[in-house]
């Protein structure tokens, strides 16, 4: 655990716990149902999965190297295998934390303009963002989840 007056090593643990969870939806949704989707105007697992890989790829790429290259964000294609989104999911998480364990403490507090964005926010901000939208589209595959009578998982085993 990461001790509680260092926000970068809070920050690391909450991205590889989250990160875990997500790993767990991901290895109990069956490879048949990655296309399904609940509406046509939705993503399938596959790319909903697709997608939090997508956006801290951005984020992360635009934040530490000031690379913003939208086409990382590219719609994603509708059929993934479970191997093909561990891997983005797993790469664009090692490229996170090994940027994060190059940043100092105090450049949290560095003014970040991101794209298309009407604020400025220190990269903090920024960061714990990244997080926040794993969150919420975790939670939409949770729902997804629920629609084919899967229960989703609520926390990373600690056995793995």
């Amino acid at each position: 655990m990461a001790n509680t007056t260092d926000e970068l090593g809070i920050l690391r643990e909450h991205l590889e716990r989250y990160r875990g969870v997500t790993l767990q939806t991901l290895e109990m949704v069956p490879e048949e149902k990655l296309p399904w989707y609940p509406s046509v105007a939705q993503f399938s697992f596959a790319q909903q999965f697709c997608h939090i890989a997508q956006v801290e790829d951005f984020y992360s790429h635009g934040l530490f190297e000031g690379d913003w290259d939208a086409q990382r964000l590219e719609p994603p294609r509708q059929r993934f295998t479970h191997e093909e989104l561990r891997v983005k999911l797993m790469e664009a998480r090692a490229y996170t934390l090994g940027r994060l364990e190059k940043l100092a403490p105090g450049q949290l507090e560095a003014i970040v303009r991101v794209p298309n964005s009407p604020v400025e926010r220190p990269l903090r901000s920024w960061l714990w963002y990244m997080l926040e939208h794993e969150i919420h589209h975790k939670a939409q595959l949770a729902i997804y989840m629920r629609h084919i009578d899967l229960t989703p998982p609520f926390w990373e085993s600690l056995t793995r």
